[in-house]
Protein backbone atom coordinates (compact mmCIF):
# COMPACT_ATOMS: atom_id res chain seq x y z
CA UNK A 1 0.00 0.00 0.00
CA UNK A 2 2.81 2.36 0.93
CA UNK A 3 4.55 1.55 -2.34
CA UNK A 4 1.39 2.36 -4.33
CA UNK A 5 0.98 5.61 -2.43
CA UNK A 6 4.57 6.57 -3.19
CA UNK A 7 4.05 5.82 -6.89
CA UNK A 8 0.88 7.91 -6.96
CA UNK A 9 2.55 10.80 -5.15
CA UNK A 10 5.56 10.52 -7.43
CA UNK A 11 3.30 10.60 -10.48
CA UNK A 12 1.48 13.67 -9.15
CA UNK A 13 4.79 15.38 -8.48
CA UNK A 14 6.02 14.65 -11.99
CA UNK A 15 2.76 15.95 -13.52
CA UNK A 16 2.96 19.14 -11.49
CA UNK A 17 6.64 19.50 -12.35
CA UNK A 18 5.98 19.17 -16.10
CA UNK A 19 3.07 21.61 -15.93
CA UNK A 20 5.19 24.19 -14.13
CA UNK A 21 8.10 23.85 -16.57
CA UNK A 22 8.59 26.17 -19.47
CA UNK A 23 7.40 24.88 -22.83
CA UNK A 24 10.03 26.84 -24.72
CA UNK A 25 12.69 29.44 -24.17
CA UNK A 26 13.82 32.25 -26.45
CA UNK A 27 17.15 33.67 -25.41
CA UNK A 28 16.92 34.10 -21.63
CA UNK A 29 13.11 34.35 -21.69
CA UNK A 30 10.71 31.48 -21.20
CA UNK A 31 7.07 30.65 -21.89
CA UNK A 32 5.25 28.32 -19.51
CA UNK A 33 3.03 25.48 -20.56
CA UNK A 34 0.14 27.25 -18.84
CA UNK A 35 0.61 30.46 -20.84
CA UNK A 36 0.90 28.61 -24.13
CA UNK A 37 -2.20 26.45 -23.52
CA UNK A 38 -4.22 29.53 -22.65
CA UNK A 39 -3.11 31.35 -25.83
CA UNK A 40 -3.61 28.23 -27.97
CA UNK A 41 -7.15 27.60 -26.70
CA UNK A 42 -8.08 31.24 -27.19
CA UNK A 43 -6.57 31.93 -30.61
CA UNK A 44 -6.01 28.71 -32.52
CA UNK A 45 -8.54 26.93 -34.74
CA UNK A 46 -7.74 23.34 -33.87
CA UNK A 47 -7.34 20.88 -36.73
CA UNK A 48 -8.25 17.20 -36.56
CA UNK A 49 -4.56 16.50 -36.06
CA UNK A 50 -3.89 17.92 -32.58
CA UNK A 51 -0.13 17.56 -32.84
CA UNK A 52 -0.06 19.47 -36.13
CA UNK A 53 -2.24 22.24 -34.65
CA UNK A 54 0.03 22.58 -31.62
CA UNK A 55 3.19 22.64 -33.72
CA UNK A 56 1.80 25.27 -36.08
CA UNK A 57 0.65 27.48 -33.21
CA UNK A 58 3.94 26.97 -31.36
CA UNK A 59 5.73 28.30 -34.44
CA UNK A 60 3.44 31.36 -34.63
CA UNK A 61 3.58 32.04 -30.90
CA UNK A 62 7.37 31.81 -30.72
CA UNK A 63 7.68 34.29 -33.63
CA UNK A 64 5.28 36.63 -31.83
CA UNK A 65 7.37 36.39 -28.64
CA UNK A 66 10.61 37.15 -30.51
CA UNK A 67 9.10 40.34 -31.90
CA UNK A 68 7.80 41.38 -28.48
CA UNK A 69 11.28 40.79 -27.04
CA UNK A 70 12.75 43.02 -29.77
CA UNK A 71 10.21 45.73 -28.88
CA UNK A 72 11.21 45.59 -25.22
CA UNK A 73 14.89 45.69 -26.16
CA UNK A 74 14.13 48.86 -28.16
CA UNK A 75 12.49 50.34 -25.01
CA UNK A 76 9.15 50.70 -26.77
CA UNK A 77 7.42 49.68 -23.55
CA UNK A 78 8.62 52.97 -22.01
CA UNK A 79 7.01 55.13 -24.72
CA UNK A 80 4.55 57.64 -23.24
CA UNK A 81 1.63 56.64 -25.48
CA UNK A 82 1.99 52.94 -24.73
CA UNK A 83 2.27 53.63 -21.00
CA UNK A 84 -0.85 55.81 -21.18
CA UNK A 85 -2.78 53.14 -23.12
CA UNK A 86 -1.64 50.52 -20.63
CA UNK A 87 -2.74 52.60 -17.66
CA UNK A 88 -6.21 53.21 -19.15
CA UNK A 89 -6.66 49.56 -20.08
CA UNK A 90 -5.65 48.45 -16.60
CA UNK A 91 -8.14 50.80 -14.96
CA UNK A 92 -10.97 49.47 -17.14
CA UNK A 93 -9.93 45.86 -16.62
CA UNK A 94 -9.57 46.19 -12.85
CA UNK A 95 -13.30 46.85 -12.49
CA UNK A 96 -14.10 43.46 -14.05
CA UNK A 97 -11.95 41.61 -11.52
CA UNK A 98 -12.69 43.45 -8.27
CA UNK A 99 -14.59 41.30 -5.71
CA UNK A 100 -16.61 42.80 -2.87
CA UNK A 101 -14.82 44.32 0.10
CA UNK A 102 -15.31 41.30 2.35
CA UNK A 103 -13.65 39.01 -0.19
CA UNK A 104 -10.86 41.54 -0.68
CA UNK A 105 -10.11 41.40 3.04
CA UNK A 106 -10.03 37.60 2.94
CA UNK A 107 -7.85 37.40 -0.16
CA UNK A 108 -5.35 39.98 1.12
CA UNK A 109 -5.13 38.24 4.51
CA UNK A 110 -6.32 41.28 6.48
CA UNK A 111 -5.11 41.00 10.08
CA UNK A 112 -5.73 43.55 12.81
CA UNK A 113 -3.10 44.24 15.46
CA UNK A 114 -4.85 43.59 18.80
CA UNK A 115 -2.15 45.52 20.66
CA UNK A 116 -3.53 48.84 19.37
CA UNK A 117 -6.94 49.63 20.90
CA UNK A 118 -9.60 51.25 18.72
CA UNK A 119 -10.24 53.82 21.45
CA UNK A 120 -6.68 55.11 21.12
CA UNK A 121 -7.10 55.38 17.34
CA UNK A 122 -10.33 57.34 17.81
CA UNK A 123 -8.79 59.67 20.40
CA UNK A 124 -5.77 60.62 18.34
CA UNK A 125 -7.81 60.85 15.13
CA UNK A 126 -9.89 63.65 16.67
CA UNK A 127 -6.76 65.41 17.82
CA UNK A 128 -5.12 65.06 14.37
CA UNK A 129 -8.20 66.48 12.69
CA UNK A 130 -8.90 69.47 14.91
CA UNK A 131 -5.70 70.43 16.69
CA UNK A 132 -4.19 73.61 15.29
CA UNK A 133 -0.74 72.64 16.48
CA UNK A 134 1.41 69.90 15.02
CA UNK A 135 1.21 66.94 17.38
CA UNK A 136 3.37 63.91 18.00
CA UNK A 137 1.32 60.81 18.78
CA UNK A 138 2.89 57.94 20.73
CA UNK A 139 1.21 55.26 18.58
CA UNK A 140 1.88 56.95 15.21
CA UNK A 141 4.44 54.32 14.18
CA UNK A 142 2.44 51.38 15.47
CA UNK A 143 1.11 48.88 12.91
CA UNK A 144 -2.69 48.76 13.19
CA UNK A 145 -3.32 46.11 10.54
CA UNK A 146 -1.62 44.26 7.70
CA UNK A 147 -2.65 43.39 4.12
CA UNK A 148 -0.66 41.02 1.98
CA UNK A 149 2.95 42.00 2.54
CA UNK A 150 2.12 45.57 3.63
CA UNK A 151 1.80 46.94 7.15
CA UNK A 152 -0.43 49.95 7.73
CA UNK A 153 0.58 52.33 10.53
CA UNK A 154 -1.52 54.52 12.77
CA UNK A 155 -0.08 57.66 11.17
CA UNK A 156 -1.80 56.70 7.89
CA UNK A 157 -5.11 56.43 9.72
CA UNK A 158 -4.59 59.86 11.33
CA UNK A 159 -3.97 61.47 7.93
CA UNK A 160 -7.07 59.79 6.49
CA UNK A 161 -9.27 60.89 9.39
CA UNK A 162 -7.97 64.46 9.23
CA UNK A 163 -8.45 64.83 5.47
CA UNK A 164 -11.88 63.21 5.60
CA UNK A 165 -13.24 65.22 8.54
CA UNK A 166 -12.01 68.53 7.15
CA UNK A 167 -13.59 67.87 3.74
CA UNK A 168 -17.11 69.31 3.90
CA UNK A 169 -18.14 67.43 0.75
CA UNK A 170 -17.16 64.06 2.26
CA UNK A 171 -17.73 64.24 6.00
CA UNK A 172 -21.36 63.64 7.02
CA UNK A 173 -20.82 63.30 10.75
CA UNK A 174 -19.79 59.62 10.69
CA UNK A 175 -18.45 58.18 13.94
CA UNK A 176 -14.78 57.35 14.32
CA UNK A 177 -15.72 53.67 14.23
CA UNK A 178 -17.44 54.12 10.88
CA UNK A 179 -14.51 56.11 9.54
CA UNK A 180 -12.01 53.48 10.69
CA UNK A 181 -14.00 50.81 8.87
CA UNK A 182 -14.06 53.03 5.76
CA UNK A 183 -10.28 53.52 6.06
CA UNK A 184 -9.69 49.77 6.31
CA UNK A 185 -11.92 49.06 3.31
CA UNK A 186 -10.43 51.87 1.20
CA UNK A 187 -6.87 50.80 2.02
CA UNK A 188 -7.63 47.13 1.28
CA UNK A 189 -9.29 47.88 -2.07
CA UNK A 190 -6.43 50.19 -3.11
CA UNK A 191 -3.88 47.51 -2.18
CA UNK A 192 -5.83 44.80 -4.00
CA UNK A 193 -6.07 46.89 -7.18
CA UNK A 194 -2.32 47.48 -7.20
CA UNK A 195 -1.61 43.76 -6.71
CA UNK A 196 -4.38 42.22 -8.82
CA UNK A 197 -1.89 40.20 -10.87
CA UNK A 198 -0.96 38.27 -7.70
CA UNK A 199 -4.58 37.33 -7.00
CA UNK A 200 -5.98 36.73 -10.50
CA UNK A 201 -4.03 34.83 -13.18
CA UNK A 202 -6.72 35.77 -15.72
CA UNK A 203 -6.22 39.47 -15.00
CA UNK A 204 -2.47 39.02 -15.29
CA UNK A 205 -2.76 37.30 -18.67
CA UNK A 206 -5.20 39.83 -20.10
CA UNK A 207 -2.90 42.64 -19.04
CA UNK A 208 0.07 40.82 -20.56
CA UNK A 209 -1.83 40.18 -23.81
CA UNK A 210 -2.74 43.84 -24.18
CA UNK A 211 0.79 45.02 -23.49
CA UNK A 212 2.44 42.49 -25.77
CA UNK A 213 -0.13 43.12 -28.50
CA UNK A 214 0.66 46.83 -28.43
CA UNK A 215 4.40 46.14 -28.45
CA UNK A 216 3.99 43.75 -31.38
CA UNK A 217 2.17 46.35 -33.51
CA UNK A 218 4.65 49.07 -32.57
CA UNK A 219 7.71 47.03 -33.48
CA UNK A 220 6.11 45.71 -36.68
CA UNK A 221 5.33 49.28 -37.70
CA UNK A 222 8.85 50.41 -36.94
CA UNK A 223 10.68 47.47 -38.53
CA UNK A 224 8.35 46.43 -41.37
CA UNK A 225 5.05 48.20 -42.10
CA UNK A 226 6.13 51.84 -42.00
CA UNK A 227 9.39 51.17 -43.81
CA UNK A 228 7.74 49.15 -46.56
CA UNK A 229 5.04 51.78 -47.13
CA UNK A 230 6.95 55.04 -46.75
CA UNK A 231 10.41 54.42 -48.24
CA UNK A 232 9.60 55.28 -51.86
CA UNK A 233 13.24 55.13 -52.94
CA UNK A 234 13.67 51.61 -51.56
CA UNK A 235 10.40 50.51 -53.15
CA UNK A 236 11.44 51.76 -56.58
CA UNK A 237 14.83 50.10 -56.23
CA UNK A 238 13.13 46.83 -55.30
CA UNK A 239 10.74 47.18 -58.23
CA UNK A 240 13.60 47.77 -60.71
CA UNK A 241 15.50 44.75 -59.39
CA UNK A 242 12.47 42.45 -59.52
CA UNK A 243 10.31 43.64 -62.42
CA UNK A 244 9.65 40.10 -63.57
CA UNK A 245 7.78 39.44 -60.29
CA UNK A 246 5.22 42.09 -61.12
CA UNK A 247 4.35 41.32 -64.75
CA UNK A 248 0.68 41.14 -65.61
CA UNK A 249 -1.03 37.80 -66.01
CA UNK A 250 -3.75 37.57 -68.64
CA UNK A 251 -5.70 40.76 -68.05
CA UNK A 252 -8.39 43.06 -69.35
CA UNK A 253 -9.49 46.64 -69.00
CA UNK A 254 -13.14 46.41 -68.01
CA UNK A 255 -16.14 48.09 -66.48
CA UNK A 256 -16.90 45.99 -63.40
CA UNK A 257 -20.42 46.26 -61.97
CA UNK A 258 -21.38 44.86 -58.54
CA UNK A 259 -25.03 44.85 -57.46
CA UNK A 260 -26.77 44.03 -54.16
CA UNK A 261 -29.06 41.58 -55.93
CA UNK A 262 -29.46 39.77 -59.24
CA UNK A 263 -32.40 42.01 -60.17
CA UNK A 264 -30.29 45.16 -59.77
CA UNK A 265 -27.52 43.55 -61.84
CA UNK A 266 -30.04 42.80 -64.61
CA UNK A 267 -31.24 46.39 -64.50
CA UNK A 268 -27.66 47.73 -64.75
CA UNK A 269 -26.82 45.36 -67.61
CA UNK A 270 -29.88 46.37 -69.67
CA UNK A 271 -29.24 50.06 -68.95
CA UNK A 272 -25.64 49.80 -70.18
CA UNK A 273 -26.82 47.95 -73.30
CA UNK A 274 -29.23 50.83 -73.92
CA UNK A 275 -26.36 53.33 -73.82
CA UNK A 276 -26.67 54.65 -70.26
CA UNK A 277 -23.36 55.56 -68.57
CA UNK A 278 -22.42 53.14 -65.77
CA UNK A 279 -21.45 56.05 -63.50
CA UNK A 280 -24.96 57.49 -63.71
CA UNK A 281 -26.49 54.07 -63.10
CA UNK A 282 -24.44 53.69 -59.91
CA UNK A 283 -25.12 57.26 -58.76
CA UNK A 284 -28.90 56.87 -59.10
CA UNK A 285 -29.09 53.45 -57.43
CA UNK A 286 -28.79 54.69 -53.81
CA UNK A 287 -25.91 52.32 -53.14
CA UNK A 288 -27.52 49.23 -54.63
CA UNK A 289 -25.18 49.26 -57.64
CA UNK A 290 -21.48 50.01 -57.68
CA UNK A 291 -19.10 50.26 -60.61
CA UNK A 292 -15.45 50.63 -61.43
CA UNK A 293 -13.40 50.97 -64.58
CA UNK A 294 -9.87 49.61 -64.39
CA UNK A 295 -7.49 46.91 -65.54
CA UNK A 296 -7.71 43.54 -63.78
CA UNK A 297 -6.12 40.16 -64.16
CA UNK A 298 -8.74 37.71 -65.40
CA UNK A 299 -8.47 35.66 -62.20
CA UNK A 300 -9.81 38.68 -60.30
CA UNK A 301 -12.96 39.05 -62.40
CA UNK A 302 -16.38 37.36 -62.16
CA UNK A 303 -16.02 35.41 -65.40
CA UNK A 304 -16.99 31.79 -66.08
CA UNK A 305 -14.00 29.61 -67.11
CA UNK A 306 -13.66 29.27 -70.87
CA UNK A 307 -15.58 32.45 -71.65
CA UNK A 308 -14.51 34.03 -74.95
CA UNK A 309 -13.37 37.59 -74.31
CA UNK A 310 -14.28 40.02 -77.06
CA UNK A 311 -13.69 43.73 -76.77
CA UNK A 312 -16.98 45.55 -76.28
CA UNK A 313 -18.83 42.45 -75.05
CA UNK A 314 -20.94 42.46 -71.88
CA UNK A 315 -20.49 39.12 -70.15
CA UNK A 316 -22.96 36.94 -68.29
CA UNK A 317 -24.10 37.97 -64.80
CA UNK A 318 -22.47 35.89 -62.06
CA UNK A 319 -24.47 35.39 -58.85
CA UNK A 320 -22.78 35.16 -55.43
CA UNK A 321 -24.80 32.59 -53.46
CA UNK A 322 -23.22 33.64 -50.17
CA UNK A 323 -25.03 37.01 -50.05
CA UNK A 324 -27.21 36.98 -53.19
CA UNK A 325 -25.20 39.79 -54.75
CA UNK A 326 -24.38 39.66 -58.46
CA UNK A 327 -21.67 41.02 -60.79
CA UNK A 328 -20.81 41.34 -64.44
CA UNK A 329 -18.17 42.97 -66.63
CA UNK A 330 -18.03 44.81 -69.91
CA UNK A 331 -14.79 44.15 -71.78
CA UNK A 332 -12.98 47.23 -73.04
CA UNK A 333 -9.60 45.78 -73.99
CA UNK A 334 -7.87 42.40 -73.57
CA UNK A 335 -4.13 41.98 -72.85
CA UNK A 336 -1.90 38.88 -73.08
CA UNK A 337 0.11 37.61 -70.10
CA UNK A 338 3.62 38.75 -69.07
CA UNK A 339 3.27 42.39 -70.05
CA UNK A 340 5.21 44.60 -67.59
CA UNK A 341 3.41 46.60 -64.93
CA UNK A 342 4.49 50.18 -64.33
CA UNK A 343 5.68 51.03 -60.81
CA UNK A 344 2.37 52.75 -60.04
CA UNK A 345 0.40 49.76 -61.30
CA UNK A 346 2.56 47.37 -59.28
CA UNK A 347 3.00 49.53 -56.16
CA UNK A 348 0.74 47.54 -53.83
CA UNK A 349 2.38 44.29 -54.97
CA UNK A 350 5.85 45.80 -54.52
CA UNK A 351 4.95 46.95 -51.00
CA UNK A 352 3.72 43.47 -50.05
CA UNK A 353 6.76 41.69 -51.43
CA UNK A 354 9.25 44.21 -50.04
CA UNK A 355 7.50 44.04 -46.69
CA UNK A 356 7.90 40.26 -46.65
CA UNK A 357 11.59 40.59 -47.49
CA UNK A 358 12.10 43.07 -44.63
CA UNK A 359 10.33 40.76 -42.22
CA UNK A 360 12.24 37.67 -43.37
CA UNK A 361 15.59 39.43 -42.95
CA UNK A 362 14.57 40.77 -39.55
CA UNK A 363 13.42 37.33 -38.41
CA UNK A 364 16.84 35.88 -39.21
CA UNK A 365 18.36 38.46 -36.86
CA UNK A 366 15.80 37.71 -34.13
CA UNK A 367 16.29 33.94 -34.34
CA UNK A 368 20.04 34.44 -33.97
CA UNK A 369 19.58 36.85 -31.04
CA UNK A 370 16.89 34.84 -29.24
CA UNK A 371 17.41 31.14 -30.06
CA UNK A 372 14.19 29.17 -29.54
CA UNK A 373 14.51 25.88 -27.65
CA UNK A 374 11.44 23.68 -27.14
CA UNK A 375 11.17 21.37 -24.13
CA UNK A 376 10.06 18.21 -25.93
CA UNK A 377 8.91 16.43 -22.75
CA UNK A 378 6.56 19.30 -21.94
CA UNK A 379 5.36 19.48 -25.55
CA UNK A 380 4.59 15.75 -25.54
CA UNK A 381 2.52 16.26 -22.39
CA UNK A 382 0.26 18.56 -24.42
CA UNK A 383 -0.73 15.68 -26.67
CA UNK A 384 -2.21 13.58 -23.85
Amino acid sequence: MKKKLLLICGGCFMAMHIFSQSLFTYGTNEVSKEEFIRAFNKNSSQLENKEQSLKEYLQLYSIFKLKVAAAKESKLDTADQLRYDMMNFRIRLENDFMPDTREVLVKTGYKKNPAVADEMLYLYADSAAYSKQKQQYPIAKEVIFSLGNTSVKASEWFNFAKNYKLNKDLYKGESNGELLEKFIHTTAITYFRKHLEEYSPEFKYQLQEFKEGNLFFEIMGKKVWNRSSNDLTALKQYYEANKEHFAWGESAEVILVNAKSYAYAEYALESIKNGMDWKNIAAESEGMIQGDSSRYELSQLPIKPGTQLVEGAILEIIKNNADNSASFVKIIKVYPAKLPRSFEEAKSLVINEYQQQLEDNWMKELVARYPVKVNNAVFQSLLK
